[in-house]
């Protein structure tokens, strides 16, 4: 046979590649991603931030007794399948360990909010928005927490227009404007305020961050974060 195999015998097949199977429901990208646009941003930089302007000026005028009810809308069947699809390649890119753009609207991320019950707190409390490279953040938020004299059963009610960006794992922001219980807070406030924010936020995130494995995880594989037009821009990175 002059040394070769038998033609009976099948040639070897390399091995095939295994890649984990994505996630389950939502994965981490609303534990991860969402928790901190809304709560990080919003919550810190509002509420926390002007907690001291709040508390010093007008505490009635801009809380309220009541939670406002943050409506929103029900998803339609095509804004649901492009979340899920978007939120699937996301998944898919971090299991493979590859580089992918993913794209999310704001009805898009609205319709991610209704589909987690880790995240029911949120529902009814925050609605998202993306217009003009611009998010609009409605939210809701309880102030018993805050260390300050006055806030016991008090609630911050308003919204906020930011821009955000994340790069090297450093967010960059800049808040536009807010609204506190139908009172806009003055621009001197909000100047003063995005000149020293980012230190602090970022600072505040990696501590968080640390405490929290899955989270750790899952911002250690965002390469960029920005939002472009009506869309927020994530790009993955391999490890």
């Amino acid at each position: 046979m002059n040394g070769q195999p038998p033609s009976s015998v099948p040639p070897i097949q390399p091995a095939p590649q295994y890649y984990p199977p994505p996630r389950q429901g939502m994965g981490c990208f609303a534990k991860g991603c969402l928790t901190v646009l809304i709560l990080g941003f919003l919550f810190l930089a509002v509420v926390i931030g002007g907690g001291w302007y709040v508390y010093k000026k007008t505490l009635t005028n801009l809380t309220s007794p009541v939670p406002a009810d943050v409506r929103l809308e029900t998803p339609t069947a095509a804004q649901m399948e492009a979340a899920e699809t978007s939120r699937a390649k996301m998944d898919t890119a971090i299991a493979r360990n590859e580089e992918a753009t993913v794209e999310f609207t704001g009805p898009e991320l609205n319709a991610l909010l209704t589909r987690d019950p880790d995240l029911d707190f949120l529902r009814n409390r925050t609605h998202i928005e993306i217009a003009n490279s611009i998010m609009t953040v409605a939210i809701s938020a309880p102030l018993d927490s805050l260390p300050w004299p006055g806030l016991k059963g008090r609630w911050f009610n308003g919204t906020v227009r930011l821009k955000v960006s994340y790069s090297s794992d450093v967010f960059h922001t800049e808040i536009k404007s807010a609204e506190a219980n139908g009172h806009d807070l003055p621009d001197y406030f909000l100047g003063s305020f995005n000149s020293s924010f980012d230190e602090s936020f970022n600072r505040s995130f990696r501590e968080e961050v640390q405490k929290n494995e899955n989270g750790a995880e899952f911002w250690s594989r965002v390469k960029t974060m920005s939002l472009e037009g009506d869309k927020l821009i994530l790009v993955t990175k391999p490890k």
